[in-house]
Formats: C-alpha cells, sequence, structure tokens
C-alpha cells in the first residue's frame, strides 16, 4: 500500500519564516534608500537649478541673495511667470501697478518664457534686469539693444563707462555673451565693460520710464565666481538700488500647452481612485489566497504492473485496429526465440535454420512447420486463435521431443 500524504495550511508563523529573506532584503533596500534621500537632501539645497537663489552649488546665486538681505534688501524667488508679475505688483504703493523700490531679475536659459508673454513684465517694477537674454526677450523687453555675440577675450573687462554700480567693480571676468545699443526708440542708453568694437557685456536703456539693465554673463551673479574681480560689486550695485528685489527664473511651468489634450486629462476623475482599489482588492485577494498554497504533496504511485495486464491490453489494442497479422508477428517472434533457445541455436540463427532444427526434433515436415511459424497470414479472429494454438503445440512438441515439460495450451483470446 502507499503511503497517504498530509498536506495542512501554512500559518501565519509559517509563512513570514519561509519568508524571512525576502523580508529582511526588503526592508534592507527601503532603508538604504530612505539614508541616501537623506543623505542627498542634507547635502544640498532645495533647488539645484542655475542661478536659483535656494542653490548653494557653484552654479546657484545663494550667496548674492544672502548678502543683499543682510545689505535690507527683501529677496523672493518666483518661478512662473504669474508668480514674478503678482511679487512685483505687490510692491506697489498706489496701487497704480508699478512697484515702488522693487528690482524684477529675469533668467530664462531655457527658453521656457512665451514670447507671447514677454511683454507681460514690462511696467511691472521700477527697475528690470535681464541675465543673458536670448534674442526675443531683448526685441520685447529692451527693443535698441541687439546680441552682439560672446566676449571674445579671457582678460578682465574694465567698466568704461559711467553707471555708478560698473564704476564700483571696475573689472569683471570675461565670459558670456556681448549686446550693442543700436539707439532704436531709447531716451538713455549705456554700455559698459566693452569687449570688441561697440560689444558690451552690461548695457542699460531706458524704457518706458523704467531702467533695463541687460547682463550678458551669469558669472557676476552665480556662487563659484561672484569673488571673482568686481563680480559682487557689479551684481550688488545693481540689484541694490531698490529695497525689494523679485528673482524669476523662468520654469517648465511657464510652456503653454497647445498640443492635444493628454490621457490623464481626458480620463475621469473617478477612474484614478477606482485604478488604487482595484490594485488594493487584487493584492488582498492574493495574500489571502496566496496562504493556503502550501508544500507540494508528494504520493507514491504503483510501479508494478503484471504481465498478463499488458498481455491483456496490448492485445485489446490490438482487436480493436484489427492488427491481426501484427498480433501474430509478436507471437511468431517470441516462439522463435524460445524455440532456438530450446534447440540450443545462436541467437542470430535464421528462420531456416531453426524450422530445419525443428523438423529434425519432431519429425515434421519443414513446409507444416514453416506456414505456423512464418507464411500463413490470418484473415479472421478464429484464424488468429488458431495459428497461436498451433505455435503452443509445436513449442510443446519441441519440448517432449527433448524430454521437456510442456506449456499449457491456454491460448489468449484477441476479441473484446
Amino acid at each position: 500500500m502507499s503511503q497517504l500524504a498530509v498536506a495542512s495550511t501554512p500559518t501565519v508563523r509559517q509563512f513570514f519564516r519561509r519568508s524571512a529573506f525576502w523580508i529582511g532584503a526588503a526592508v534592507f533596500v527601503l532603508a538604504a534608500s530612505l539614508v541616501l534621500v537623506v543623505v542627498n537632501g542634507g547635502g544640498q539645497s532645495v533647488d539645484s537649478g542655475a542661478l536659483s537663489i535656494t542653490n548653494a552649488g557653484p552654479g546657484g546665486s545663494k550667496a548674492l541673495a544672502e548678502v543683499l538681505r543682510q545689505q535690507g534688501v527683501s529677496v523672493s524667488a518666483a518661478t512662473t511667470l504669474d508668480e514674478a508679475v503678482a511679487a512685483a505688483r505687490d510692491g506697489s504703493s498706489a496701487g497704480t501697478g508699478t512697484g515702488t523700490g522693487t528690482t524684477l531679475v529675469v533668467y530664462d536659459p531655457n527658453g521656457y518664457l512665451p514670447t507671447d508673454r514677454q511683454a507681460e513684465l514690462i511696467g511691472v517694477s521700477d527697475r528690470l534686469v535681464l541675465i543673458d537674454p536670448g534674442v526675443f526677450e531683448l526685441g520685447d523687453l529692451a527693443p535698441g539693444v541687439g546680441a552682439a555675440g560672446s566676449v571674445d577675450t579671457s582678460a578682465p573687462l574694465t567698466a568704461g563707462c559711467s553707471l555708478p554700480a560698473a564704476q564700483r567693480a571696475e573689472t569683471i571676468t570675461a565670459a558670456g555673451s556681448t549686446y550693442r545699443v543700436t539707439g532704436a526708440g531709447q531716451i538713455s542708453s549705456s554700455g559698459c565693460f566693452e569687449s570688441y568694437g561697440d560689444a558690451y557685456s552690461v548695457v542699460r536703456v531706458t524704457e518706458a520710464g523704467h531702467p533695463v539693465t541687460v547682463v550678458g554673463s551669469t558669472e557676476v551673479f552665480d556662487n563659484e565666481h561672484i569673488v571673482d574681480a568686481g563680480n559682487a560689486a557689479l551684481a550688488l550695485g545693481v540689484l541694490g538700488e531698490g529695497s525689494r528685489v523679485v528673482w524669476y527664473v523662468a520654469s517648465a511651468a511657464d510652456v503653454t500647452a497647445d498640443g492635444a489634450p493628454s490621457l490623464g486629462q481626458l480620463t475621469p476623475d473617478w477612474v484614478t481612485p477606482l485604478i488604487l482599489l482595484l490594485i488594493a482588492v487584487f493584492v488582498a485577494a492574493a495574500v489571502w489566497r496566496g496562504r493556503r498554497l502550501g508544500p507540494v504533496v508528494v504520493e507514491n504511485l504503483p510501479v508494478i504492473v503484471r504481465g498478463s495486464e499488458t498481455v491483456d491490453g496490448r492485445a485489446r489494442l490490438y482487436a480493436r485496429s484489427g492488427a491481426r497479422s501484427r498480433a501474430l508477428d509478436a507471437l511468431r517472434v517470441g516462439t522463435l526465440s524460445r524455440l532456438a533457445g530450446l534447440l540450443g541455436l545462436p541467437r542470430r540463427a535464421s528462420v531456416d535454420d531453426i524450422v530445419a532444427a525443428v523438423g529434425e526434433a519432431t519429425g515434421q515436415k519443414a513446409d507444416g512447420i514453416a506456414a505456423t511459424l512464418l507464411r500463413t497470414v490470418p484473415s479472421s479472429e478464429a484464424q488468429l486463435v488458431e495459428l497461436s494454438t498451433r505455435l503452443i503445440e509445436l513449442e510443446n512438441a519441441v519440448r517432449l521431443a527433448l524430454g521437456r515439460p510442456a506449456t499449457p495450451a491456454s491460448p489468449v483470446s484477441y476479441t473484446h
């Protein structure tokens, strides 16, 4: 009898014991990720953008903002055009839309600011400072100022103008872009820190009654180079003329979407909560049903098959398919093999040798023996049974001739 294997549902304790390694690995990964986030977050400022006043890295402008605050100047950051305009207008003393004592700094290195909205920055503050502006910004915010290429020298640039902030700085590092004054529409204009010909790193013009200062070098404001030459004096002089500075660095939030609505915009609000609920239900069902998945049950199966069962099964298959010749061939092969052994013939003996030896031992005619062992083809079930009986009788005749006990003549029935 085979042993029965007992399957049991694992308990919660067994489940956690088997999954201890994976649970520990997941906890380790989460802890390591948390440590990395804390370490990276503590080692850098909130914003790592270029010329951001919250960025203490080499490319930020936090040092300049802190010095301005120490000098009594209020400095606030804006990351969108709407924030910048609102912050600049908050300094208005009479509700006229012009911020008293407010300097608006605009820096758009990636071109996020839409060209059709740049004019909104005109007149919202007392002073406007453009850092490394592009052609479209110049056209809207400082008409009459054109781009003149990059600085072509590595030597410090000398002020060479009457602008007070430039005179206090005397020199600045040579880097960035240069501009030239075309004079179109300007009441007054001034170019400082000449690089070549009429190309200047700093240009100040007056637009709509307010001064607009164009600075082509970002090194004047970043933390890494502000201590070089007179960069700090120029930056503090340009930005410290008022009591308030709005520092606007354009971001991707300023980009106007003009394409087809996204899939998220087209999806109703209830879809996301429904998806989250379905995920939660799936996880709960997996945990609920997963607890009932125990170890594989091993069951011992019988491996002993009776020979008679094999013979009967094969006979039924032959009978069902009508393969009488194939069934008789199997019986003849077995009989020939046993006859060769009884007569002492080698295993490779031919049928003719076996027929001759059987005839010599039993005295029967060779034709009759050959017909039984080889030539006769059954055409019915009855003939198949008759031939099988003749094979048994022939084998018994040989056994009796050799003094061996005969096999009981009980042919197998090949019918259903």
